[in-house]
């Protein structure tokens, strides 16, 4: 962020700033009216978006969001040198921790209130004529990059230790890959994608667990509504199961909690709670973070994409016996019959 920004923040927010400091892509302000977290756009219609979403969740009774600040003139969109800057209260908390299963059970609770909230937007656009949900279009991208990436590794062979690894588990992934791919064209999730046109959903789209932060006292808020776009909410749990089971260590007894924790808040029926465990056999955890690295998305470090990997071989025993277990509990069985897993 510019510094020069800060005087002409001072006067249209009739505040004094007395300290910046950057973190991830905002940066936090320390001012006389309290801690406040300052972000900026290209576009003014992403910075429009937010903040008038923000608005319509909190009408809707989602308070546990971030919450814009206005201006003296009462906007809350502050134009300055080609970008456009929203300012945020900062919400005094910590992230989420995924090897908590107290924390993922909070932020269940605060995803399932966000998808109560998040219903009967204006839809844009028609209803796909092919009824393919754009969750498959990205997985099958995500792995077409992966083979590439296996296909330049094979060719010129490993050249450090993550690329052993994936030397290593690129088979297993893309069958994995493949097999649920083929699978999900099988799944109900045509009517799945037409209820949520019907109902004008919108879904979070990236429910990291950094996303949501926990306050003392025990209010779990969603932040970030930069991702939120009309989509299947089935999308986020898919993506909030499979981030936490990894540091769950796959426990079929944390996926339990979890689902009856979401379920608690917002109905969830037993065709979706299969769909959400079948399409967990999608390796997305994998994938993801290493089409991220080598497609030098931001937020990708080779450590941390290192640790993941290391992380799925060593559970890797721990994931098939979590899959397989679906298998046998389904089987004409209602949800109910989870609870009888050893």
């Amino acid at each position: 962020m510019n510094k020069s920004i800060v005087p002409s923040l001072e006067h249209a927010f009739r505040c004094r700033v007395y300290g910046v400091k950057p973190r991830r892509n905002v940066n936090y302000l320390k001012t006389d009216r309290g801690h406040w977290i300052i972000k900026g756009y290209k576009e003014r219609e992403k910075a429009e978006w937010v903040t008038q979403l923000s608005e319509a969740l909190r009408e809707k009774g989602f308070v546990h969001t971030v919450q814009y600040i206005p201006d003296r003139e009462g906007k809350t969109i502050f134009p300055f040198q080609g970008k456009y800057y929203t300012i945020m209260k900062m919400i005094d908390g910590r992230e989420s921790d995924n090897a908590s299963l107290p924390d993922v059970k909070k932020a269940a609770e605060t995803l399932a209130r966000f998808h109560l909230a998040a219903r009967h937007f204006p839809v844009i656009g028609p209803f796909p004529l092919d009824g393919k949900p754009a969750l498959l279009d990205k997985w099958e991208s995500r792995l077409e990059h992966f083979e590439r990436i296996t296909w330049q590794i094979e060719h010129k062979g490993p050249q450090n230790r993550l690329e052993q690894l994936i030397a290593e588990m690129a088979e297993e992934t893309i069958r994995d890959g493949n097999s649920i791919l083929q699978a999900a064209y099988k799944m109900p999730l045509t009517a799945e994608l037409y209820t949520s046109f019907e109902q004008g959903t919108l879904a979070h789209r990236d429910v990291a667990s950094h996303n949501f932060l926990l306050t003392p006292r025990g209010n779990c808020y969603l932040i970030d509504l930069d991702t939120v776009g009309q989509d299947m909410q089935l999308v986020d749990l898919v993506q909030f199961m499979g981030r936490m089971l990894l540091l769950q260590e796959y426990q079929m007894s944390s996926f339990v909690e979890a689902i009856e924790a979401y379920s608690s808040i917002h109905y969830l029926s037993d065709t979706q709670i299969w769909m959400i465990h079948q399409l967990l056999r999608y390796p997305d955890n994998l994938l993801r973070e290493i089409t991220g690295i080598y497609g030098n998305r931001p937020g990708y470090h080779m450590r941390g994409v290192l640790q993941l990997c290391q992380m799925e071989e060593r559970l890797r025993d721990d994931r098939q016996r979590f899959l397989r277990s679906g298998e046998h509990l389904f089987r004409g069985s209602p949800w109910g019959e989870y609870h009888f897993v050893g």
